[in-house]
């Protein structure tokens, strides 16, 4: 028995042995290592167990990367890393997969856990570690020692588990190159996609629309593969990530019938109501699929999609069969490219084929091919039509010359009565023309008339109501204050009764003129209110502002002399101002009432000065 338990614990030694025999070895010129050489396993329930070798049956993974299919089941990978330099260095574990919902990294020296990552789809963008559609892991090699690297992966969709180890500027030398490339191949898919569209929205043929669709679906599909819809479109809702791709997959598949049936126009058969059915049925199961788990919806894109691909193609290379022209061929072409594509996906989901970094340049080449063919078929077909539209036109163009030459006498007839008739119509025209010029010039003189006061020159109360209400308007949009001056001559009946009623009009143009001479700005405007009545109106003018000008014009007023008919006249004005933000213009006569309190205030209490309203208590 004690010589059982010695062999069993020399096996278990040898294997644990063995299972790190193949280190990646870190060395000066390190640059990347795919890592290939690994063990797995499905026993371990916990690191604890993991690293219990002697306890579990670990499976050796070599050459190529490790593809578990569709498995369910959480694997436990580990290997080493083994840093013969004589200083600590960092590398980046990058898991060329960013479609795994959960992966949990420990890394460990001399049984001591160094760090630990979890990362995987299933968490938001900002909680990793590393901001990247990518699922990057940062480790840390001490100097001269070996660390053990053991991964806990579980998703929902199959097992498929790419590794590489990078140096980490070389790894963002090569993700900057990477995702450039990608980059540009995806952006000219979508401009593929997006000039379809354009071109129906100018030539309204539905088959641009289907085209412009699948295009841009498919570089969709590129961009959920390369982990960007993650990283770009949805960061907080990681669950769409995988479940985006079967589903954007079978959309693709189903727009293709109606493009089909626009570009090929295929006869009606046996074949072709099968296809039809099968069809309906997968855009029906379409719209339930999305709550079955993501499994699920994969296989079941895997396996419909292929199917339906091959009723296409079939009924496609009947119409080829039929019409062999090239819109029917490219169409045939982009089928098989898709159908390659879905048949690629099935070998590499199920794990009869390895997943690694060239299944996306693969993908990548298909699609592209694919969205050109694509392209191509609907703008040669476009071509076609228009060519055809082209020769019917012609057609129509010759059988119609021969009527066309006996109608040119009759035309030339039609032709000389059109001059004659065009000549009188210029004639009555020019002369309509200069009776209404003259006719705007006369109610423009008119319209003048109407805002001008005949004796002052300035505006009259009609302009002035009008214009208050404007600025009323003005006021309230921009929430500027408004201010409205009224101004009155002192004692103006004494000037009439003692000089006369003209010599009282010289007067009143004089005030005006005054009046005039202290308004500079273009909106400040001044109106002969009534009688030896004056009032001012300043839009965007505070009450200072306005009890300024008011207060310049009165001084100017009692200092300034009326020589007429040898006679110096001397006398003075009072002025009310007011001025707030209009809140109701349907009632413009607070200004006028305001000011004009303001004004009665000073007219009563001495004259020859200006009040503000509200009146001082």
């Amino acid at each position: 028995m004690a010589y059982a338990k010695a062999l069993l614990s020399l096996l278990a030694f040898l294997c644990t042995f063995c299972c790190f025999a193949n280190p990646v070895i870190i060395k000066h010129d390190f640059n990347s290592q795919n890592i290939n050489n690994l063990y797995y396993s499905f026993e371990p329930t916990s690191l604890l167990s993991a690293q219990q070798s002697s306890h579990i049956q670990w499976q050796k993974n070599t050459g190529k990367p490790l593809n578990l299919g569709l498995e369910q089941r959480p694997v436990w990978i580990k290997f080493k890393i083994k840093n013969t330099l004589s200083y600590n260095t960092e590398q980046i574990l990058s898991l060329n997969n960013p479609l795994l919902n959960d992966v949990q990294v420990y890394q460990l020296h001399n049984s001591q856990l160094l760090s630990y990552t979890q990362i995987g789809d299933a968490y938001p963008l900002y909680k990793r570690t590393i901001k990247s559609e990518s699922l990057l892991v940062k480790l840390l090699s001490p100097a001269n020692s070996e660390t053990l690297i053991i991964m806990k992966v579980a998703n929902s969709s199959g097992l498929r588990v790419p590794l590489t180890l990078w140096q980490p500027e070389a790894y963002l030398a090569h993700k900057g190159k990477l995702n450039l490339l990608y980059g540009l191949l995806i952006g000219f898919i979508f401009s593929l996609g997006v000039s379809c569209i354009v071109l129906y929205g100018f030539s309204r043929k539905g088959y641009f629309v289907y085209a412009g669709v699948i295009s841009l679906t498919l570089g969709s599909v590129l961009a959920y593969l390369c982990g960007f819809g993650l990283r770009y479109v949805h960061p907080n809702l990681p669950a769409l990530q995988q479940v985006m791709i079967p589903i954007l997959l079978m959309l693709i598949t189903l727009m293709f019938l109606p493009l089909q049936k626009q570009v090929c126009h295929p006869r009606p058969s046996l074949l072709l109501t099968i296809q039809k059915v099968v069809v309906n049925a997968l855009a029906i199961s379409l719209l339930f699929i999305w709550l079955l788990p993501n499994n699920i919806v994969s296989l079941f894109c895997l396996i419909t999609t292929p199917i339906v691909l091959g009723f296409y193609i079939v009924t496609t290379f009947m119409c080829v069969r039929l019409a062999p022209s090239k819109p029917n061929k490219a169409l045939l072409l982009v089928l098989v490219f898709f159908l390659v594509v879905m048949l690629y996906f099935t070998v590499a989901v199920m794990g009869l084929y390895a997943f690694d970094r060239s299944t996306l340049a693969f993908v990548f080449a298909c699609f592209f091919g694919c969205t050109f063919c694509l392209c191509y078929s609907v703008m040669k077909l476009f071509i076609l039509q228009r060519d055809e539209e082209v020769i019917a036109q012609q057609t129509l163009i010759a059988e119609n010359t021969a009527q066309d030459t006996l109608l040119k006498e009759r035309l030339k007839l039609q032709e000389k009565t059109r001059q004659e008739l065009e000549s009188q119509v210029d004639e009555r025209t020019f002369e309509l023309q200069v009776t209404l010029r003259e006719l705007e010039e006369k109610n423009r003189s008119l319209e003048l008339l109407n805002t001008e006061d005949a004796l002052t020159g300035i505006k009259n109360r009609r302009f002035f109501d009008k214009k208050l209400v404007m600025e009323l308007r003005r006021s309230r949009r921009e929430q500027t204050p408004l201010s409205i001056v009224m101004l009155d001559i002192d004692r103006f009946k004494n000037i009439n009764d003692t000089y006369g009623h003209i010599i009282g009009d010289q007067v009143i143009k004089a005030v005006s003129d005054l009046i005039k001479d202290h308004l500079k700005r273009p909106l400040d405007e001044v109106a002969r209110y009534g009688g030896e009545e004056f009032v001012v109106l300043l839009p965007n003018t505070p009450s200072e502002g306005a009890q300024d000008i008011a207060e310049k014009i009165r001084a100017d007023i009692s200092v300034s002399t009326v020589t007429v008919a040898n006679n110096d006249i001397q006398f003075t004005i009072s002025a009310g101002v007011y001025t707030s933000i209009a809140d109701d213009v349907s009632n413009p006569q607070i200004f006028t009432e305001c000011a004009d309190k303001a004004l009665y205030y000073a007219k009563q209490h001495g004259r020859n000065q200006v009040i503000t309203f509200p009146l001082p208590q």
